[in-house]
C-alpha cells in the first residue's frame, strides 16, 4: 500500500491559500484540503474553485465545517474533486448524495458521536464512503495504533485515513495502513502557512 500525503489547509485568506498550494506543489504534493475555521463555507467553495482553475492538476477537496453532513454530500455534480465530512454518513442520507468526487467520511471521527459497535460502523463506511476517515481524540493528537489497526482489520481493502495528529514522530507507524494522511498542525505555524521544511520531512518518511 502507498499511503498518499494529504496537506489541509485552514483557510484565512485567498492569498494565504495560494501561498500554501503553492508550497505544496513545490513540494510534489498532488491533493490538498481546504477547510474552514474563520471564513464561511461559502468562501471555502468559491476559493477552492479557483485553486483548481489555476493549478488545473492539483486535486483539491473541502470539509465545510458548519454545513450538515446530509447537506454537504448534495454539493451538485462534481464541483470539486473532493468532499470530507467529520460527521458519520448513514445508510439513509447517502442515497440522497448528488456530490461526484472522492467522499471522505467520518468513522469513530474525533468531537463526533462515537460509534458503539466499530465493527458495524466500519461496514457501514464501506457502503457510504469513498475513503473512511478516523482520526485522534482531538485536534493535533495522535490516534492510537490499536485503533487504526482495529479499523484497518474491520475495512478489509476499503479505503482510509487518518485526519489528526500525524507528525514525523509517528508517521511511520501508519504508513502501511492507511491510504491516506490528512495533516495540518504538525507542518503549519501559528499563521497557518505551510512551513516547505516540514512538509518535505514528513513526505519524506512516506
Amino acid at each position: 500500500m502507498k499511503t498518499q500525503l494529504i496537506p489541509v489547509i485552514h483557510m484565512t485568506t485567498l492569498e494565504q491559500v495560494i501561498q500554501n498550494v503553492e508550497t505544496c506543489i513545490k513540494c510534489g504534493i498532488e491533493k490538498v484540503f481546504i477547510i474552514n475555521h474563520v471564513v464561511s463555507a461559502n468562501e471555502v467553495l468559491t476559493t477552492a474553485k479557483e485553486i483548481k482553475n489555476r493549478y488545473t492538476n492539483l486535486w483539491v477537496g473541502v470539509n465545510l465545517l458548519g454545513v450538515p453532513t446530509a447537506n454537504a454530500i448534495c454539493l451538485p455534480g462534481k464541483m470539486i474533486d473532493g468532499l470530507w465530512c467529520d460527521g458519520t454518513i448513514t445508510p439513509e442520507e447517502v442515497i440522497y448524495r448528488r456530490f461526484e468526487g472522492m467522499l471522505f467520511g467520518g468513522l469513530a471521527f474525533k468531537y463526533q458521536r462515537q460509534p458503539s459497535d466499530l465493527e458495524e460502523a466500519c461496514k457501514n463506511a464501506t457502503l457510504t464512503t469513498d475513503v473512511a476517515t478516523t482520526s485522534g481524540p482531538e485536534t493535533g493528537k495522535a490516534a492510537s495504533i490499536d485503533k487504526i489497526k482495529t479499523i484497518r482489520q474491520y475495512l478489509g481493502t476499503h479505503p482510509m485515513a487518518i485526519a489528526s495528529g500525524v507528525s514525523v514522530d509517528n508517521v511511520e507507524s501508519y504508513k502501511h495502513l492507511v491510504d491516506y494522511l490528512l495533516v495540518a498542525s504538525s507542518i503549519t505555524d501559528k499563521n497557518e502557512i505551510i512551513i516547505e521544511e516540514k512538509l518535505k520531512d514528513l513526505k519524506s518518511k512516506l
